[in-house]
């Protein structure tokens, strides 16, 4: 599969609930760097982002640009919360037709407001 098919099937697939398809894009070990966690497992990720779609209402893709060793997509992310709607910038590595590496970028300070203690 290539980098655009693998980065459009997991993105479709997380923003769906359909957390099956979206760990079969990543790699085993994926490295995951984001505004709030940091995870070195797939299965450990998966468990976070269905959490955190479970506070979304919606998710509306803007741009998105691929090349054969990953690719960036940004996106508004519509809560639930009193964070409103957070733009976010996610940059993906692709290795061996999975996802290895993910960079996630976005404003978390009225995110964090909301979340427990």
């Amino acid at each position: 599969m290539d980098t655009r098919h693998l980065i459009e099937t997991y993105h479709q697939a997380w923003t769906n609930s359909d957390f099956v398809t979206a760990r079969a894009c990543l790699a085993d070990n994926l490295d995951f760097q984001g505004s709030i966690d940091t995870f070195t497992t797939a299965d450990d990720f998966i468990a976070a982002l269905s959490q955190f779609r479970q506070m979304l209402k919606s998710i509306t893709l803007l741009k998105s640009f691929y090349d054969a060793e990953g690719a960036s997509l940004l996106y508004d992310c519509d809560t639930a919360s009193p964070a409103g709607v957070i733009r976010t910038a996610e940059f993906f590595t692709v290795s061996g037709n999975k996802i290895s590496a993910i960079r996630l970028v976005f404003d978390a300070t009225e995110l964090r407001k909301s979340m427990p203690v």
